[in-house]
């Protein structure tokens, strides 16, 4: 069910106004997935950048410890950088697709320090591999026997 609303809200994308509410849900959403435990004693700024066809945005993510402030707009000096579109990161979020599946086919990028980037997964609870669907969503249902 999370994949297929991943998917939905994927392609909604899209639209004008569809993609600005999907920016301004992002800071929350983002805040949200921070996995604190995994920053450790990081102290770091990361930037995330969303392509998109007519409305490109930045965000700046800096890490201290166990928080995270997310802030619109690019940062002035970034450690590292994710760059993703919109409808590919809610498909990662929504655990339709994994970050190493976007990252082979390009479609996710980082760049900067190289220790750092590969962190951007483990700091976000980005999913590594799929979960398997549950096997109530794979069974089919049998067609009722006719009357005959």
């Amino acid at each position: 069910m999370r994949r297929r609303l991943a998917r939905w809200l994927a392609r909604r994308d899209r639209g004008r106004v569809a993609h600005a509410l999907i920016l301004a849900a992002l800071p929350r959403a983002i805040a949200r997935r921070f996995d604190a435990a995994a920053a450790d004693d990081l102290d770091a700024t990361l930037e995330l950048a969303i392509r998109h066809d007519s409305r490109p945005a930045s965000y700046a993510l800096t890490i201290t410890g166990a928080s995270c402030a997310v802030r619109a707009g690019a940062p002035e000096q970034a450690h590292a950088r994710a760059a993703i579109g919109a409808d590919d990161l809610i498909l990662l979020a929504g655990g339709a697709v994994t970050w190493p599946q976007l990252l082979s086919s390009g479609r996710f990028q980082l760049t900067g320090d190289p220790f750092l980037a590969l962190r951007f997964a483990s700091l976000f609870r980005l999913p590594v591999v799929l979960e398997p669907v549950p096997a109530r969503h794979l069974a089919r249902r049998e067609p009722a026997p006719s009357g005959s």
